[in-house]
């Protein structure tokens, strides 16, 4: 499959809370008038193609006619067309209606029935696409999974360590059996390679906090990178240093006032047990200093946020640092995986236009814009235990199933109450340098102890141009933050 693939082409509690929001401006409510038939159009202005993503038997395109799954005895009832809206007053109707072979109400997971159900969430559907990714990326998994081994557990995890890996994904997922004990631990080791690019630009990120109750409270802007050190498929050496370093990240707060050039600077190290913690700095703006802080601040809040730096794409630490990481199965759900192009648009700064994949004008204001569409993907389901001095007692992923990509995902705190939501909106950007990745652009980050979220969104950029290891520092952090 991977060959026609290729032939078809954070930070620590220290960072303060922003100022108040008050300049909220009515948003133009004329989306929620939509024909039934309404399907929001592709990049190239056109509405996008029934192209079937399935398995049995591949991935692969399909031109409209019956997908895989419906001649093979799937659903094949009445079906449900595309651009309706799934929402509490017509779930119960359209739940055994079929789509691409698929009864709607099997990919609705119990947590997203609930937020249907009782906290007004609206899943606007298209049909699914066939995403391509990058053919290097796809091309390394291919050349160098033969060299890659998966060794014994470390202390205090279930997870092995993994050596001779070079750039790509670790292990082919086609090839790691559902059975295979170590399944789980194999597929988040893919997750923490470079999965969109050798370097991650994270422009205009904004932090909004949602009051589910009363709405937009505050804004947080950042400025973000995150640079591999090995992995690299952007024409350069493939990997940079001498080897000890995994990824360096830079993180610096741009405004409210209160809170402009608090930042950090961290690196992460290639050490496969994960026993040799992150090395953290913060700038301190009372004295003009950078500070060393703990290298357990990867199960830190991110600013005042709700997300951890752990959530930074749903999961972002290594298998190694959890106790175990377990694959529960297989299966289709409703994801975001073309988002909408503009996520950020500043010709709207600080309105709630600003925003336009966050529908922060109906209550609880945190959910996915209704013209955000979900279609079918194929998922599988992991369960990680972190530590016991994590704040959850475990985490779930629901992760592209030929390709480490997260859309859905959830957190339980340490009594095994359901607690936190991710919903992340994902769509391909191309980078300077041509490399085509699928990456995060919106995070919709629920607590639901609190009623609050904290939603970021971004102009995400894949190896923008002109951007080496120096700009990813700590002198990147003070000269930034001064």
């Amino acid at each position: 499959m991977y060959k026609k693939l290729i032939t078809t082409s954070v930070v620590s509690v220290i960072l303060l809370l922003g100022l108040p929001f008050t300049a909220l401006a009515e948003i133009d409510k004329s989306d929620k008038n939509k024909p039934k038939d309404y399907v929001a159009k592709t990049a190239d202005g056109v509405k996008p193609s029934a192209l079937y993503y399935g398995d049995p038997p591949a991935a692969g395109r399909w031109d409209g006619t019956p997908s895989p799954i419906e001649a093979l005895g799937g659903c094949t009832g009445e079906e449900m067309p595309a651009g309706t809206v799934i929402k509490a007053d017509n779930l119960d109707a359209l739940k055994d209606l079929c789509f691409e072979g698929k009864a709607v109400g099997s990919m609705i997971t119990d947590n997203v029935e609930w937020m249907i159900r009782e906290k007004a969430l609206m899943i606007n559907t298209r049909h699914s696409e066939f995403i391509e990714m990058d053919p290097k990326y796809m091309q390394a998994t291919i050349d160098g999974k033969s060299n890659v081994v998966y060794g014994a557990p470390v202390e205090g995890s279930k997870c092995g360590v993994v050596s001779g890996w070079k750039a790509g994904m670790f292990f082919d997922p086609q090839e790691v059996k559902m059975d295979d004990p170590d399944a789980g631990c194999k597929l988040i080791w893919n997750l923490r390679a470079p999965t969109y690019g050798a370097t991650m630009d994270i422009r205009h990120i904004s932090w909004v906090f949602l009051d589910a109750h009363e709405g937009m409270e505050r804004i947080q802007r950042w400025w973000a990178r995150r640079y591999y050190m090995e992995g690299r498929l952007d024409g350069g050496p493939i990997s940079e240093g001498d080897g000890s370093v995994m990824q360096r990240t830079v993180v610096v707060a741009v405004s409210p006032q209160d809170i402009k050039g608090i930042g950090i600077f961290s690196v992460r190290y290639n050490d496969p047990t994960a026993k040799k913690p992150d090395d953290v700095w913060a700038y301190l703006k009372s004295v003009r200093r950078a500070r060393r802080l703990s290298g357990n601040t990867w199960m830190d809040p991110i600013g005042g946020t709700v997300q951890l730096y752990d959530d930074w794409d749903i999961w972002d630490a290594v298998p190694t640092k959890y106790k175990d990481v377990t694959l529960l199965g297989k299966r289709w759900i409703w994801a975001i995986a073309h988002a909408p192009l503009i996520t950020v648009d500043l010709a709207f700064k600080n309105t709630i236009k600003e925003f336009p994949a966050v529908d922060m004008d109906t209550p609880p204001h945190f959910f996915p814009n209704e013209q955000v569409q979900w279609e079918p993907r194929e998922v599988v389901v992991i369960e990680g235990t972190p530590p016991d001095q994590h704040p959850y007692s475990k985490k779930i992923v629901y992760m592209e199933v030929d390709y480490p990509r997260p859309y859905l995902g959830e957190a339980y705190d340490k009594n095994g109450k359901f607690w936190k939501t991710f919903i992340f909106q994902n769509r391909i950007d191309w980078g300077d340098d041509g490399y085509q990745a699928l990456m995060p652009v919106v995070g919709h980050i629920i607590d639901w102890k609190a009623e609050f979220s904290t939603t970021w969104s971004a102009n995400m950029k894949a190896n923008p141009a002109g951007v080496d290891a120096q700009h990813v520092s700590l002198k990147t952090l003070i000269k930034l933050a001064r």
